[in-house]
């Protein structure tokens, strides 16, 4: 499997040497900063000879804002390659745990991932007055 994060910006880069502090080198992980140096389709071709160089791999193709320009390009995508997924909102956690993943990605799993993501959001101002009010018990 391979993933391809893309952002508006510098995002995706900034993502991809997070994770290359955190795991090291991931030759399955790309990054593409979207609008950057006034270049705004060079990132698109990119892609499309990545996913062309690989056409037998699945790709996992992870973009920041649902709606967002980056992520409506990505979804022209899907008309042309069976084997691309694309997950908006991508966070840390999301990215980890899709490269932890080791066997091919189905629906369930796929599902399972996102859903562990999402449980990285916390409220950390409700986070601590739910402790603080275990504490006062």
């Amino acid at each position: 499997m391979r993933i391809i994060l893309v952002s508006h910006g510098r995002l995706a880069l900034g993502m991809k040497d997070t994770v290359k502090f955190i795991m090291g080198d991931m030759p399955n992980l790309s990054a593409y900063a979207a609008y950057i140096d006034n270049n705004e389709t060079e990132y698109v071709y990119s892609i499309e000879a990545e996913l062309e160089h690989y056409p037998d791999e699945q790709f996992v193709i992870c973009t920041d804002v649902l709606g967002g320009s980056v992520n409506t390009t990505m979804v022209q995508f899907l008309k042309d390659y069976k084997n691309v997924e694309i997950i908006t909102g991508m966070n840390l956690p999301l990215v980890l745990q899709l490269l932890a993943q080791t066997s091919a990605l189905d629906k369930e799993s796929l599902a399972n991932i996102i859903k562990q993501a999402q449980g990285g959001l916390v409220d950390v101002n409700q986070l601590l007055v739910n402790q603080q009010g275990k504490e006062d018990l």
